[in-house]
């Protein structure tokens, strides 16, 4: 399971999340409007989207993410060093776990609709993805 189903899940999960971003850089979908989209998703209220290319960047990061835990995983042809790899993998692990630990101070002066889904969604999901990425590396650690 941790070989097969563990990877899957984070890969797939980092993906969607990764095209969600690529969406957003120039859509406020699914929101009606970007002032919705900012509130919920951004946590302020000044309906200014957040930049394109930072979020273009942030759906890149993820997206890549994904492919390295396959890449950990052997489910894809690896590049670069072994040890390389799982420092990538250790380190996807720490920045989703510290976003999703680290999330609940977010809370404070942001939008009441971000305080919600962060609080029951956004930081509970990256505490999960950053404890499968966790299983992941200690799993590719010990073959």
């Amino acid at each position: 399971m941790v070989r097969t189903l563990v990877p899957m899940v984070l890969a797939i999960v980092l993906t969607a999340i990764g095209l969600l971003h690529f969406i957003w850089a120039f859509s406020y979908w699914p929101m009606k409007d970007a002032i919705t989209f900012t509130k919920t998703i951004a946590g302020t209220y000044d309906g200014k989207m957040p930049p394109a290319s930072i979020t273009f960047l942030v759906g890149l990061a993820l997206i890549g993410g994904a492919v390295l835990t396959l890449m950990v995983n052997e489910s894809l042809p690896a590049i670069g060093p072994e040890w390389l790899r799982l420092v990538g993998m250790y380190g996807l692990m720490v920045v989703l776990l510290v976003r999703g630990l680290g999330g609940y101070f977010m809370n404070s002066g942001a939008a009441v609709e971000f305080q919600q889904l962060n609080t029951v969604l956004y930081s509970p999901l990256c505490v999960v993805l950053g404890s499968l990425g966790g299983i992941v590396a200690v799993a590719a650690s010990r073959r």
